[in-house]
């Protein structure tokens, strides 16, 4: 990922645009830290000004984790971090 997020912000950096990362994710995210140590650790390093999940289809096809999941907890520490801006924190995190 961190390779294509160089040619990204490459790019869109020579073409004066941001840079997005519009689908990413891990089906139903088997890695209990995948959040903080593998998607945080790569988009920190790259001004992405964006990135969305993919959807959650159907319970065994997922790719933001339930209550309960095995990377939730993750997830919420995700979510605090101060470049993390979300629409509603309240409700990502379970309210």
């Amino acid at each position: 990922m961190e390779r294509n997020l160089k040619i990204l912000c490459d790019v869109s950096n020579s073409m004066d645009k941001i840079a997005a990362v519009t689908e990413t994710g891990y089906e139903c995210i088997p890695e209990s830290k995948w959040w903080t140590r593998t998607l945080y650790k790569a988009i920190s390093k790259y001004p992405i000004v964006y990135v969305l999940c993919w959807r959650n289809g159907r319970p065994d096809h997922y790719y933001v984790p339930y209550p309960g999941q095995k990377s939730s907890a993750d997830f919420k520490v995700f979510c605090r971090f101060p470049a993390i801006k979300l629409l509603d924190k309240d409700l990502i995190l379970y309210k």
